[in-house]
């Protein structure tokens, strides 16, 4: 990337190199399906290095050439540019097909068999948007801007930002922008309808692309420095995966040494233009300072001011319904937000639309971000045009900078912040209602034991104690063999054990049994589907208690399980026997549940049981080595 923009002379032989490293790591891979050499980890590597941001723009780059003449690079090539060209053009097509052979075929690599079975086109299409489109944006998927901090050094909110810098440019630049849209529209020849509105589309994001890169060329850098990053990090992730081995042999060592040459070259280049470096490096302090001052007063004029520029009267007779668009479409981002960060902290009672049905969440989290950034546009739009306007005296725009400010940037940053805040509140007091709590821990490791633990509030200050735990274990490795939930210890030397000891449940057939001191002292069955039911029966009082859960969805291959359970039956009819609550904040492996009663009995910890095996499930999911979490 740095010589293709400051190396002229580098070009061809950076372009080459490029192409050296890429088709013999793509072909590799092609070559060794069905052979059993590699890995699927090694396909997926193979994929994930090929896709940097310097592929992308010479496959681009390629296109352009060949369906809209010369462009940028093709411009600085000196040789060989058909063959770069049908080269670039037939990168994507490779790549692509590689990618979907890796995702959809169970046999092509060494362990395609257990990891390829269940993927769908939707998924597939989901994946390729989040890791190949928006993944630099992480901070979306975690939706916790320490999260992104301490796992990706802050990528997500640093591109966040530049989106805001990005929008305010759109603003301070809007009547430029208006200008080139008009003038590249007064050139296009098409009579065709559907190909002006087309057109007019393409121009509105081209246009907005030119005057702002042109004005502002840091802005180009950052949005490299960002892409590459992102796949900086996304390759050093997945190279701290178990069982990791590269088998690339001859071609990956090819593939190594041919960096040597630009980075050659990139040493030539920082020692030609050592006193351009520094300075650039000198002017470095007085660009930002500049470039602050455009963000806050527009000044000074980057662009020159054209010849015929366009008429704005007609368009200030519309400010009073864009004033009264404005507050509707604020007021409405405010319910959003709110709703958002109540389906985020508060999984049960579901929320319809938001996080009932389970998959209607990812969408949902998206377009509040994207609502956000356009209400963060329109603010940013209406707040400017009031201070240049310069009404109703100084004074009262003096007292009116706060509450812009926070117009500006909360409809965006807002959500990234509540919702933890909120979800560390929800950890802390969503069971304050009930008799207790207990705390599904899955493991951080699958040698780890999953437990289940009761709090109790304590008679003294109302803080939640520690009472029991039990343990969940297996008798035997494999799914044939049955798990039990063993009590262990009481925590509380004031306590009083349970009565019930262990729980056994059968995994051939979805039958319980719990027992006691004396035996065998209760028994029950389950059903996972439609509804995760349990039909439970007491040894000693004959008693049966039936539960039920409110929704259909209660396990989820990607998140915790979250369920209502009900009592279907006797006294209690329609009353909630437990609830789960949220996962602790940066600690996926812990779920909370909510429940009623004051002792762990067979009602209680036979569904916590079931839980227990579904958070565990969830946990060896979460902490895997993940890049991307959208």
């Amino acid at each position: 990337a740095i010589l293709l923009r400051w190396a002229h002379e580098d070009v061809d032989t950076t372009v080459l190199m490029l192409l050296a490293q890429v088709y013999p790591i793509l072909l590799a891979t092609a070559a060794s399906i069905n052979t059993k050499n590699l890995s699927l980890f090694d396909a997926h590597f193979a994929v994930a290095v090929t896709a940097s941001p310097v592929s992308a723009y010479l496959a681009y780059s390629a296109a352009r050439d060949m369906f809209y003449g010369p462009n940028t690079l093709f411009e600085q090539l000196t040789y060989g540019k058909a063959l770069i060209r049908w080269l670039g053009l037939a990168l994507p097509v490779l790549w692509f097909a590689i990618n979907l052979i890796i995702s959809f075929s169970p046999r092509a690599f060494r362990n395609s068999p257990e990891n390829c079975h269940g993927m769908t086109l939707k998924g597939w299409l989901e994946f390729q948007a989040v890791s190949n489109f928006i993944g630099v944006l992480d901070v979306m998927g975690r939706r916790d801007l320490w999260n992104d901090l301490e796992g990706r050094g802050g990528l997500g909110a640093i591109s966040l930002a530049l989106m805001w810098i990005w929008a305010v440019y759109l603003v301070r630049h809007r009547y430029d922008i208006l200008s080139e849209i008009q003038l590249r529209q007064n050139r296009q020849t098409t009579r065709n309808f559907f190909l002006r509105k087309l057109f007019l589309v393409w121009t509105v994001f081209s246009a907005s692309w030119h005057v702002v890169t042109r004005c502002h060329p840091w802005t180009i850098i950052a949005i490299i420095i960002c892409l590459h990053w992102s796949w900086v990090l996304g390759i050093a992730k997945g190279m701290i995966m178990v069982d990791y081995e590269l088998s690339y042999g001859q071609a990956s060592i090819m593939s190594l040494f041919s960096i040597v040459p630009p980075l050659m070259s990139v040493g030539k280049l920082l020692r030609d233009k050592w006193d351009s470096l520094l300075a650039f490096l000198r002017n470095l302090p007085g660009a930002f300072s500049e470039g602050v001052l455009f963000l806050l007063t527009g000044l000074p004029k980057t662009w020159p001011t054209p010849l015929d520029p366009i008429s704005i009267s007609a368009l200030e007779r519309y400010w009073p319904a864009v004033c009264l668009l404005w507050l509707v479409t604020n007021a409405a981002d405010v319910g959003w937000i709110l709703v958002y960060v109540k389906g985020g902290s508060i999984p049960n009672p579901r929320t319809p639309g938001v996080n009932n049905p389970h998959s209607a969440w990812k969408p949902f989290s998206v377009a509040t971000y994207a609502y956000g950034y356009c209400i963060c546009w329109l603010n940013i739009l209406v707040w400017t045009a009031y201070f240049d306007c310069n009404a109703w005296g100084r004074s009262l725009q003096l007292l009116l900078i706060p509450l812009a400010f926070l117009m500006c940037i909360g409809p965006f940053f807002a959500p990234i912040a509540a919702l933890p805040l909120a979800q560390q509140r929800q950890w802390t007091h969503s069971c304050n209602s009930f008799a207790g709590e207990v705390i599904l821990d899955g493991g951080k490791n699958p040698s780890q034991i999953p437990t289940a633990s009761f709090f109790y509030p304590s008679q003294t200050n109302n803080s939640a104690q520690p009472y029991f735990r039990y343990s969940l274990v297996q008798n035997g490795t494999g799914n044939l063999y049955p798990q039990y939930l063993v009590f262990n210890a009481s925590a509380s030397a004031s306590s009083v054990p349970p009565d019930i000891s262990m729980i056994s449940y059968s995994v051939q057939i979805p039958v319980i049994s719990a027992y006691c001191a004396s035996g065998l002292c209760a028994f029950g069955n389950y059903s996972k589907e439609p509804y995760l039911s349990f039909t439970l029966h007491d040894s000693h009082t004959r008693n049966v208690t039936q539960l039920r859960a409110v929704d259909k969805e209660w396990k989820f291959p990607n998140d915790a399980p979250s369920v209502v359970l009900n009592y279907q039956d006797g006294d209690k009819q329609g009353g909630v026997a437990l609830q789960t609550a949220v996962t602790r904040r940066n600690h996926c492996e812990m779920l909370k549940v909510c429940i009623p009663s004051k002792t762990p009995d067979f009602a209680t910890l036979a569904p916590l049981g079931i839980l227990l095996m579904a958070q565990q499930t969830f946990a060896q999911y979460c902490l895997l080595p993940r890049i991307y979490s959208i």
